[in-house]
């Protein structure tokens, strides 16, 4: 039986409101005037010791820091310090082995044995994007100050002490991994360089082989006082010193957005023309040197807290008067103790603070280790996965009020786009010919595994839905700013575009294959089609990530589309094919089906699998949400079925859940995975450990234990699900907070519609919302009983509203003004009742039985007929058994029931379902 997939008019509905939204994205941040304040506590990591000099310390302690160009991890020791430095396009062969390499080592030697005992501080200062080292030597206080700056393009390190005179070191950069391989592998993997110092700079330079990546790093240092020598072995010593200062700049011949390194199959053509990197390094150079260290320092801060600051969380955590490692160890051991607040905070920012260093303009965009390596062969070899990974590595930038940093994965895909289309004419000609555009006008094709220099059209275990996935996010740039003008010139092309290969990759199944499922012959499913890296990489027709990410596309195609009042054949047949494309199949265990030949879960693949590819549509995507309530309950189902909290689970796909149950509004399982993300796969710097097997009692030296970046970045965006939620362009706040977020505030997180939201509760209940309207435009807002409250902009004038129902408002906004809501009526939830159980009575009947809710003064009893999308009230009672009559059931096969609790109030629980089959 058909099920009821959104009617086309319900997308014009939405089309209407995100129309009137569509204002020139204005940048008027600086205009609002704050009413919930900024959080002013400091969020910091620190520690009494250095990290230990060796790929453990790097990994588990050292500090990250990065500025879009490069990428540093501090170390901190008191003998001699050391910087690694990443930069992403240093790289070689992506065959196995290989990938992103380490661009340098480089140490800071002083004669100093060991801090005095007890005087030795660590700290990385998220809001300053600023680290510092302080200790005591031979009664001497030295301090260490450094952070990447963007603006500038530089790493700044400002050595001082309290008395002048006592700074003597030697600087001392090294290249890592300098080998000949043509002569053991024939691999053409070598590495050559020198570092040469000359007056107050050295230079260290070479070649990565494969690609002919020709790399340099210049190091200026600037001493006050003292004396300097520059010694033949490439090394520098200052001696007597009052204070210095060392600038480092980092870069290659690879050109950001050039599509010659990703579309010439000759690798030593990939960079062939490109200019040397010495002067664009020696730039550089010469002008942050040109400006003193604080003028250096103070755009730093500017260009750093533009961002950071925009916003804030709190639920009233106190900084912990115990260093970070023993601060993580404790939530390890107990996730409830008193510190716990601080360090939910803490992680939360510390997603943002990743991304700030890592995706920049002008660089490359963060990969599966974000732009930090140590190793010759990284795990994955540091590639781009589209099939989870890069996704979740931007998922915060645009609730988090950072949209503007996903210009780099932009700029990437400018330089793949070219190879990708041709990708899209090889398989459209290879698997429906019948569809091919002899001009090559049929989209762009996008696998999983893609490098600077190495893209992929396709891949082994995932299907098409990796490139509808990834346009999801350009869509979301523009919803999330109402920038209209990026939307033209810049997104709407690879959204269309997507949606063009995607027509052509679909058609309908063969009869005999549809027979097996007694499926009509009225849906066009994508084939090949498979499900990321489950059912040993199984084959099928119309997987639900295929069908859900097309459908996903195809929908933001068409609504972009209108909002430039583009037309076309091409966009005629999109619509046509929406109705027909069936996202949404639930499964006889109530599932939302993975494969469509499957009825019970777990038929076909691992029952615990990571990936849970069959719910994008509920998270990151808009097809599940409160108006498909039937669909949202059956994404809860699949991931109880998925099994909680898995000994196989990583640590992104914890990340992936605490944004998935947040959209169910369950925020219990959302914090109870944010917990086990903390407990199991937070470092003692707070990176993410891949294999989700850190511990309290773990082994440093398990060889298993690897950096993946993405769950650091995934376990940011699932928290500001749980905070606020706009994907049916309705505001929702608190959606989906636990019962130990009792009180608490945030500030500044970003909505669809470009309205910036802030919030303050107490007592697990709103007391003021405050919404910026950065575009203009309809402005609707959900949470219970609103629509008793008190709507006033930033001046006090009342703002009339239309109500919606008794827990929904909407009114129309202004470009810059901002409104507060308060007064909103506090109500009580209601109790669930539990134990539903459902059996079929005769042929025209069914009972239910469930027991009571302590808090029910009646019940609602509803059903959804197949994989019907909404619910279907049925009978009122004051009792807990029901009987329901069942002859439209029948077609269908089955049904999933509901029921609610009422209350003395009127409100409804959230409900308990269950499916009965072969009615």
């Amino acid at each position: 039986m058909k099920k009821k997939v959104p009617e086309r008019a319900t997308f014009t509905c939405i089309l209407v409101a995100i129309i009137a939204l569509s204002a020139t994205f204005n940048d008027i941040t600086a205009q609002k005037q704050d009413i919930i304040p900024q959080v002013l506590k400091p969020y910091r990591l620190w520690y009494t010791e250095a990290a230990p000099d060796s790929d453990w310390g790097w990994l588990d302690q050292s500090f990250p820091m990065g500025n879009g160009y490069m990428g540093v991890n501090l170390f901190g020791g008191v003998g001699s310090e050391r910087i690694q430095i990443t930069e992403n396009s240093t790289q070689d062969s992506n065959n196995k082995v290989g990938g992103l390499n380490n661009f340098a080592e480089v140490y800071i030697d002083f004669a100093h044995d060991n801090a005095t005992s007890g005087d030795y501080m660590r700290e990385l200062l998220l809001d300053e994007g600023i680290a510092r080292i302080r200790y005591s030597n031979g009664g001497v206080t030295y301090q260490r100050d450094y952070f990447t700056s963007y603006p500038d393009a530089v790493m700044a390190v400002r050595l001082t002490a309290d008395r002048n005179g006592m700074i003597n070191f030697t600087l001392r950069p090294t290249i890592p991994y300098l080998c000949d391989y043509r002569e053991k592998a024939g691999d053409n993997r070598g590495k050559s360089g020198m570092v040469v110092a000359s007056g107050d700079i050295i230079t260290l330079s070479g070649v990565m082989e494969f690609y002919n990546v020709q790399f340099e790093g210049q190091f200026k240092v600037i001493p006050t006082g003292g004396k300097l020598i520059a010694n033949t072995n490439g090394t520098i010593t200052v001696t007597g010193a009052d204070e210095a200062v060392i600038l480092i700049a980092v870069g290659t011949n690879y050109v950001i957005a050039d599509s010659k390194a990703m579309s010439q199959s000759d690798r030593l053509q990939k960079l062939a023309g490109n200019p040397h990197s010495h002067a664009k390094v020696t730039k550089y150079i010469t002008d942050a040197a040109a400006k003193s260290y604080d003028e250096l320092l103070k755009r730093h801060r500017n260009d750093y807290k533009s961002l950071y600051d925009r916003m804030s969380f709190d639920l009233g955590g106190i900084e912990p008067e115990i260093p970070t490692n023993i601060l993580i160890d404790n939530y390890r051991n107990n996730s409830d103790n008193a510190d716990a607040p601080y360090l939910e905070e803490l992680i939360t920012q510390y997603g943002r603070y990743l991304l700030i260093c890592s995706s920049r303009k002008g660089g490359l965009p963060p990969n599966l280790q974000g732009m930090w390596n140590v190793h010759q062969d990284p795990p994955w070899r540091c590639g781009y996965w589209h099939n989870v990974n890069l996704q979740m590595n931007y998922w915060l930038a645009f609730p988090g009020n950072l949209p503007e940093l996903f210009d780099p994965y932009i700029d990437y895909a400018k330089a793949y786009l070219p190879k990708q289309r041709e990708f899209a004419d090889q398989f459209v000609q290879q698997y429906n010919p019948s569809q091919l555009d002899p001009q090559g006008q049929n989209g762009w094709a996008l696998g999983n595994s893609n490098w600077p220099y190495q893209p992929s059209g396709s891949t082994s275990h995932s299907g098409w839905g990796t490139g509808p996935w990834t346009t999801m996010m350009f869509w979301d740039y523009y919803d999330y700013t109402r920038d209209k003008n990026l939307l033209r010139d810049v997104l709407y092309p690879f959204i269309y575009e997507q949606s063009l290969y995607l027509s052509k990759m679909m058609r309908t199944p063969d009869r005999a294959w549809l027979d097996t499922i007694l499926e009509d012959a009225d849906k066009l499913l994508i084939y090949p089609s498979m499900s990321p890296e489950n059912a040993e990489n199984r084959r099928s027709w119309g997987t639900t990530f295929d069908q859900q990410t097309t459908y996903e596309n195809h929908r933001n195609t068409l609504w972009a589309a209108e909002i430039l009042g583009y037309k076309s054949p091409q966009l005629d047949r999109i619509r046509e094919q929406m109705p027909k494309l069936d996202p949404i199949v639930i499964g006889k265990s109530g599932q939302i089906k993975e494969y469509r030949d499957e009825k019970y879960y777990g038929e076909y693949g691992q029952i615990s699998h990571r990936h849970i590819s069959q719910l994008l549509g509920a998270y990151p995507g808009q097809l599940i949400n409160a108006s498909t309530p039937a669909w949202r309950d059956a994404t809860h189902k699949t991931l109880k079925l998925r099994l909680d909290y898995p000994s196989t689970e990583k640590g992104w796909a914890k990340a992936e859940r605490i944004a998935t149950y947040a959209r169910t509004q369950d925020g219990e399982m959302a914090y109870g995975y944010l917990q086990d993300f903390i407990r199991k796969c937070v470092l003692h710097n707070l990176w993410n450990a891949h294999d989700g097997n850190v511990t309290a009692d773990y082994v440093p030296e398990r060889k298993n234990i690897k950096l993946q970046i993405d769950g650091s970045f995934g376990v940011t965006s699932g928290v500001l699900e749980m905070l606020l939620q706009s994907s049916e362009y309705v505001l929702e706040p608190l959606p989906a907070i636990p019962e130990r977020w009792i009180n608490g505030r945030f500030r500044g997180i970003l909505a669809r519609g470009a309205f910036e939201v802030s919030a303050e509760w107490t007592d697990s209940h709103v007391d003021q919302l405050t919404i910026l309207s950065k575009a203009g435009g309809l402005c609707e807002i959900r949470y219970p009983e609103l629509s008793n409250a008190v709507v006033r902009t930033i001046g006090g004038q009342p703002i009339g509203f239309k109500i919606v129902n008794r827990d929904q408002i909407r009114f129309e906004s202004v470009v810059g003004e901002t409104y507060m809501i308060t007064d909103i009526p506090k109500v009580a939830k209601v109790k669930d009742a539990a134990n539903l159980i459902v059996r079929e009575t005769n042929v025209n009947s069914v009972s239910l039985t469930w027991d009571a809710s302590p808090d029910a003064v009646s019940y609602n009893i509803y059903y959804a007929i197949g994989s019907d999308p909404a619910y279907t009230r049925a009978t009122t009672t004051t009792t807990t058994n029901a009987t329901v009559a069942t002859p439209s059931f029948a077609p269908a096969g089955q049904a999933t029931f509901r029921v609610t609790a009422v209350g003395t109030n009127g409100r409804e629980s959230h409900g308990i379902t269950t499916v009965l089959n072969s009615l």
